[in-house]
């Protein structure tokens, strides 16, 4: 026992004060120090066991333990020391780490009392211990978890007029940790109207008669952001009044956005459900009715509560009764999430009602199937016009066979007949050509010549009208327009006709062959034909690629067509603009047809007296 120990053994005995002290204080530990002589201390065996010390291998000098505290600590300590030295109404009491033999932290509570001399200075002080490392770490647990909720703390003390807010509660106003705020700054905080006056309604039941509260408002933080809170109060009787309130207030605002957004969801598809223009329904696994919607009572004829009562056995045709079976399983297994059906539901009348079935599911947390969600469309009115569809499509199909081979019957007759007629006037006209001089003879040799044409025109025709497009094949487009510039060279000439092609040498169109030469030849023709003897003429030959087509333009400077005056009648049957007289209709008809044989289609642009441009759209792949 050193003197230390013995003069607080003595000092205990002279002075209450000191025990009086330590008898208020839960000790885990006893310490003295000689303040004249700080290396010199004393320290009970119980401070250095919870450190995992062997008391007596451990020296009485205050090196030793300022060794294993914490340094921070330490200084704070020193501070709160001599603060109660130069001032006994200033407590020493101080939350201090220290570091346990196996490394771990200790937290310890230190507590001390100086002892004075007669002339009031400090010479000695004495303490306890107090071991708090569980309190510390739960401390320091709570905190986390609050941080992690989003949860801070805050009281208000009317006696005192003073409002603490913790880190978090400061945080969720968006202040900084400095702010002090005050009882009125705090209730303006809340959301202007319901919340703020919610929350001074709250405060004053609560001061006035003790009521605890717990409610969601909005505040609004320093930036002038809108957040909801969750805020609790609890009132503290003081003595015949209740002087204070203290609680939490924790971060809701991404919860109850959620929850209003679900909410929203809710009173849409109720909303939906409930005035669809369809039939829905909710079913469970079991194909019992969950909820019904007027619309589906009514495509049966049945009252809401008469459906109810119904399964789908009582309202499905017998053979029908097994058409979703597998869909069902495969859902409920999770091969698939919805799929679609066509049934057949008795009506309340007995009649047949044809439904198009849709089900989609609705799964839990654990991807289990909740229930079911069906659409119902009455698809009656559709059936039926499908199967009239079809009667109209099987007579149309057979009367299309009976003009196909009426159009090969005439065509095939007429040729024959016209042909024996033209025979029997060139026989005629070789056994006696002076015949040939009356007029009679002559128009009837005309009306022969001109039969033959018309005959084959609507040959020509009828050959268009009958191709398929399974026929159609690339075409290389930029030889067969040189092919046909070649071969009308002469007549371009003799015209004063430039002719130009300016296609890209490797494209290609979908086509047969016969037409695309027709078709080319055609516009050449006509350009020529038409051409203007006023000034040079030309025909450009150019060509894009838009989209699904490939487009061929014919443009001339010729005599142009007046569009307002013929644009009707320009690609009809014996339509003629111009007074030529080889001009007979049939080109640009047949032309067209061919066109649109190949999934094409034709635009013209025109102006008389300063040319036309024919625009020719060809498909160039096949879909």
């Amino acid at each position: 026992m050193n003197y230390l120990q013995e003069e607080l053994y003595s000092s205990l005995k002279t002075n209450p004060k000191i025990f009086e002290f330590i008898e208020k204080n839960s000790l885990d530990g006893i310490w003295y120090s000689d303040l004249e002589n700080p290396e010199n201390e004393w320290m009970d065996d119980r401070f250095w066991e919870i450190l995992g010390y062997d008391p007596q291998k451990m020296p009485y000098k205050s090196s030793t333990w300022r060794e294993i505290i914490n340094q921070d600590d330490l200084k704070a300590a020193l501070i709160n020391f001599n603060q109660h030295v130069a001032d006994p109404s200033i407590p020493y009491d101080q939350v201090l780490r220290y570091t346990h033999k196996k490394g771990r932290t200790v937290w310890i509570r230190s507590k001390g009392m100086a002892i004075r001399n007669e002339e009031g200075k400090a010479i000695r002080m004495v303490g306890s211990h107090l071991e708090i490392t569980e309190l510390k770490e739960n401390e320091e647990f709570l905190h986390r978890c609050n941080q992690e909720a989003n949860i801070g703390f805050w009281d208000m003390s009317v006696e005192n007029k003073t409002i603490k807010w913790s880190n978090t509660t400061k945080a969720i106003h968006g202040v900084d940790l400095d702010y002090k705020p005050c009882l009125e700054t705090s209730i303006n905080f809340y959301k202007e109207g319901s919340s703020r006056t919610k929350i001074t309604e709250l405060v004053f039941r609560a001061l006035n008669f003790g009521e605890p509260f717990n409610d969601e408002l909005q505040i609004v933080t320093i930036q002038g952001e809108y957040k909801w809170v969750k805020v609790i109060g609890f009132p503290e009787k003081i003595k015949d009044n209740y002087n204070r309130v203290y609680g939490t207030i924790q971060d809701i605002n991404d919860l109850k956005k959620s929850q209003i957004k679900l909410k929203q969801s809710e009173q849409a598809f109720r909303g939906n459900f409930e005035n669809a223009a369809i039939g829905m329904a909710l079913f469970d696994n079991d194909k019992k009715w969950i909820k019904i919607n007027q619309t589906f009572c009514d495509i049966l004829g049945y009252t809401h509560d008469e459906l109810s009562l119904l399964s789908f056995e009582d309202i499905t045709h017998p053979e029908d009764l097994h058409t979703d079976a597998a869909e069902i399983e495969e859902i409920i297994d999770g091969a698939r999430d919805h799929y679609k059906v066509d049934k057949r539901y008795f009506h309340k009348n007995g009649h047949l009602v044809n439904i198009h079935f849709a089900v989609s599911v609705v799964r839990g947390t654990d991807n289990e199937v909740l229930y079911f969600i069906s659409q119902i469309i009455d698809i009656t009115l559709l059936k039926e016009q499908e199967k009239a569809l079809k009667r109209i499509i099987s007579i149309t199909q057979d009367q299309n066979d009976r003009l196909k081979n009426f159009a090969h019957i005439v065509s095939h007759n007429l040729r024959s007949h016209s042909g024996g007629i033209s025979a029997l006037l060139q026989i005629l006209r070789d056994d006696e050509p002076e015949l040939f001089e009356n007029e009679m003879i002559q128009l009837l040799e005309t009306s022969s010549s001109n039969l033959q044409e018309t005959i084959n025109h609507l040959s020509e025709v009828v050959k268009i009208n009958l191709s398929s497009n399974d026929n159609l094949s690339l075409i290389p487009l930029s030889n067969i327009i040189n092919k046909q510039i070649t071969s009308l060279t002469p007549i371009a000439e003799k015209n004063n006709v430039k002719i130009t092609n300016n296609t890209e040498e490797n494209i290609k169109v979908l086509g047969i062959s016969a037409y695309v030469e027709s078709i080319v030849l055609n516009f050449i023709t006509n350009a020529i034909k038409y051409s203007s003897s006023e000034r040079d003429s030309f025909l450009n030959i150019n060509s894009e690629k838009k989209g699904p087509y490939i487009i061929i333009s014919f443009t001339d400077n010729g005599i142009g067509i007046d569009l307002d005056l013929n644009k009707n009648k320009l690609f009809g049957m014996y339509k003629t603009f111009h007074d030529n007289e080889d001009a007979r209709g049939i080109g640009l008809f047949i032309t067209k047809n061919q066109i649109e044989t190949l999934g094409g289609k034709i635009e013209v642009t025109s102006e008389l007296n300063k040319g036309t441009t024919f625009k020719v759209f060809f498909k160039h792949e096949k879909n």
